[in-house]
């Protein structure tokens, strides 16, 4: 006879992890809010340098409490800590500052929101993952909601006029993402996900800092008030170790295919804080457009 009993314990616990990942979305909704903000006061390689510095300084406090502790990459463990670092570090930071720089937070976040679905569309062309009807049904309806959203409900005019600039700049952290996911498959099969964390985030660090120091911008912090010191905290401590280990959590108690699914909240927070703090206005287009890249995210995602 099939035991039924459900377990209390088990319950809580997974509601505290439920609350762990929706207080995560938030955090990487006000990112973009954060971004946004910082992008206005300082050069954009500047912020992503010293966000990482923040952040490469509390994941290996991390490590350095974890089990295994801190060690030193082997050579094939190096290479694998240097893709993500570049494709995820790197590349992201620098598509994402510089698009928050010329287009709404709103916006950025709705687009960013694409993540999932171009990561679905290339696991089934590249490694032959296939999608199944509901699925590709979601990829549509997500892209065709990226249109609205890009071409401001004005389809033809993306014919006549192309995309925008900052809005090229976002689609590239998109790209950025698949790569960095991508990699870290195989990064996996040689590091713990903190372990990768941590390293890729140390050689991006001083990626963007080697940028931003040749564009003569590393003393642009300088000059900061201390709420955008504070903005800068967020988005290291916050908005990239804290949110990592929670999310990493989600993906070892209950899955990833349930995990990710919590990454719809993302937008939706960006764009109610961004309306909330910063004033920006909400089109219906853009409106429409949020709502048809969530859903597809959501059926692309969801079981």
């Amino acid at each position: 006879m099939t035991d039924t009993t459900v377990n209390p314990a088990g319950k809580s616990a997974h509601a505290g992890l439920y609350l762990k990942l929706v207080i995560t979305m938030a955090i990487w909704g006000g990112t973009f809010i954060v971004g946004r903000v910082l992008a206005q006061a300082m050069p954009p390689m500047s912020i992503a340098f010293w966000r990482f510095v923040a952040a490469t300084l509390c994941l290996f406090l991390l490590l350095w409490r974890s089990p295994a502790g801190i060690q030193w990459p082997s050579r094939k463990q190096w290479f694998w800590a240097a893709t993500l670092g570049a494709s995820g570090v790197y590349a992201y930071n620098l598509f994402f500052f510089f698009g928050l720089a010329e287009i709404p937070a709103s916006r950025a976040a709705l687009l960013v929101a694409l993540n999932p679905i171009m990561v679905a569309l290339v696991s089934a062309g590249l490694l032959r993952q296939p999608l199944g009807p509901r699925r590709w049904l979601g990829v549509a309806v997500s892209l065709f909601g990226a249109i609205t959203v890009i071409s401001h409900g004005d389809y033809l005019g993306i014919l006549r006029q192309g995309v925008g600039h900052g809005e090229l700049l976002i689609l590239g952290c998109c790209v950025s993402w698949v790569a960095y996911t991508l990699f870290g498959r195989n990064a996996m099969k040689h590091l713990t996900s903190l372990q990768a964390t941590a390293w890729a985030a140390l050689i991006g660090c001083v990626l963007l800092g080697t940028t931003a120091a040749l564009r003569g911008e590393l003393s642009a912090p300088l000059a900061l008030s201390l709420p955008q010191w504070g903005g800068v905290l967020y988005l290291g401590a916050l908005g990239t170790a804290a949110a990592f280990v929670w999310y990493s959590d989600g993906i070892v108690q209950i899955g990833a295919a349930k995990t990710i699914v919590f990454t719809n909240l993302v937008p939706v927070f960006a764009v109610l804080a961004s309306i909330l703090l910063l004033g920006e206005s909400l089109t219906i287009p853009a409106l429409i457009g949020g709502v048809l890249v969530v859903g597809g995210v959501w059926l692309t995602n969801s079981r």
